[in-house]
């Protein structure tokens, strides 16, 4: 907008001083610029604000088909809420009452790192409820979060922190409105370089790592986790470090789905099969959704089953990693612990499974979009967006990608303008908000503990 253009561009770099970031590095001119537009080691014919080569211009709007359906997690601030599993149910042991106020509490760590996806801990919740009501009512919880949350709250002066010590910081009442009706949720961790996401049982605490849609569809499942969407999600998101951050507003809310897409046999049938699959894997394998995923990127691991496939107890660590990289080395390290309840060649048979479930979902998503003429070319490829000595991922060709972030972007805009003529987007008069400390009627649980337990995915 202020005249200028990016005539040279790297989108990912480590820095080459001691500190461990990743950098970009943007040269901008002023001047009419008749030379090369060169993109890391390529020349293009142009560079965008977001270091890509893409030639459809401009920015995508958020779409009001996307409004009130992503969310946050609770920032609940405040080490005193949070509980051991063992003391929380000695807690509901001693007054069964307690049960209103203690949840299992999912974090990123959890989401990303436990092969189940199951919390390792639980959180006292006393949602937005008056103190006397939460001190009458709930005594042996009260007391725990008066002794060793209240201390640093009070601290916070001026702050709804300290006002409201025995509450969550934000509690994120409309997020659990939101999700009451459903069985269950779609979940991605907020930072993350797997961009995984899973469909869990409701009844819980979504921590502020975490982003929760509310999807439970097996078939909206199929969309977020294609790669249509990934591609979708790294070329808008911001980053941390190499991880990318997935907030609702750059990603979620612009990102353009068809009507009715959800309704899609193939979209349905596809994601079925993919989760189904890759629960069992992660279980049989005892890895979480980071480590799984780390292997279905090892572009190595066949190559190792094709030499090794008869046994693994021979062979040392430091030689593996030579020939065939880290990730293959701490896949047998992992085997050696023990833990796994299948082979190393079942294993390896089951990531390839995923790989080819996961272009058949992709294909199914492309399908139903009617984008059917762009072949997507699953294979191993290079990725400038992610550091240099870890770009190589199972995706689809660069070609191709560029074409569908084209094409979705045209979308996106037609989607918006669509909006706009049906007069979404006009000005609403504003509501006088609520005094802060006004109280509501109990709501108890908003939802929570409807539904069943676990995490049954298929009716």
């Amino acid at each position: 907008k202020a005249g200028g253009s990016i005539n040279h561009a790297v989108k990912s770099m480590r820095w080459p001083g001691k500190a461990a970031v990743e950098v970009a590095l943007v040269t901008i001119t002023k001047q009419s610029w008749k030379r090369k537009f060169v993109l890391g080691n390529r020349v293009v014919k142009t560079i965008t604000p977001y270091l890509d080569d893409s030639e459809t211009p401009g920015n995508p709007f958020p779409l009001k088909q996307n409004e009130g359906k992503s969310f946050q997690g609770s920032i609940v601030l405040g080490k005193g809420f949070v509980l051991e599993p063992d003391e929380a149910q000695a807690l509901i042991a001693k007054n069964p009452k307690n049960k209103d106020v203690l949840f299992p509490y999912l974090n990123g760590d959890d989401l990303n790192n436990n092969p189940d996806q199951s919390p390792s801990r639980w959180v006292i919740n006393f949602f937005d409820w008056e103190e006397d009501y939460c001190r009458m009512n709930y005594p042996d919880c009260f007391e725990i979060v008066e002794r060793l949350v209240k201390p640093e709250r009070i601290k916070m002066k001026g702050d709804r922190g300290a006002e409201y010590w025995w509450q969550f910081l934000r509690i994120r009442n409309e997020l659990y409105r939101t999700i009451a009706p459903l069985e269950r949720v779609l979940v991605i961790a907020r930072i993350s370089k797997t961009v995984a996401f899973d469909l869990l049982e409701k009844r819980k605490v979504f921590a502020d790592a975490l982003v929760v849609i509310a999807f439970s569809e097996l078939s909206m499942f199929s969309i977020y986790q294609s790669t249509i969407h990934n591609i979708w999600a790294w070329n808008y998101c911001t980053t941390m470090k190499s991880d990318l951050n997935y907030t609702p507003g750059n990603t979620f809310d612009t990102f353009p789905v068809l009507q009715f897409i959800h309704k899609d046999d193939k979209v349905k049938s596809a994601g079925i099969q993919y989760y189904v699959h890759r629960e069992q894997l992660m279980l049989a394998i005892h890895l979480g959704l980071t480590k799984t995923y780390n292997q279905f990127h090892n572009k190595h691991l066949s190559k190792f089953y094709e030499d090794h496939s008869s046994s693994i107890s021979h062979l040392q660590i430091k030689d593996i990693e030579k020939r065939y990289g880290k990730e293959t080395a701490n896949l047998i390290k992992h085997f050696k612990k023990g833990e796994p309840k299948i082979s190393i060649a079942e294993a390896i048979v089951g990531i390839e499974k995923l790989r080819r479930l996961h272009a058949e979902m992709d294909n199914a998503v492309l399908e139903a979009y009617g984008w059917s003429d762009i072949e997507l070319k699953h294979d191993f490829y290079e990725v400038d967006y992610l550091p240099e000595n870890d770009r190589v991922r199972f995706t689809i060709h660069p070609d191709a990608r560029r074409e569908i972030l084209k094409r979705l972007l045209e979308l996106n805009h037609k989607i918006h303008e669509e909006e706009v003529k049906a007069g979404l987007w006009e000005k609403k008069k504003s509501k006088t908000k609520k005094p802060a400390d006004e109280v509501k009627e109990i709501e108890i649980g908003y939802g929570l503990f409807d539904g069943k337990e676990g995490k049954d995915c298929i009716d």
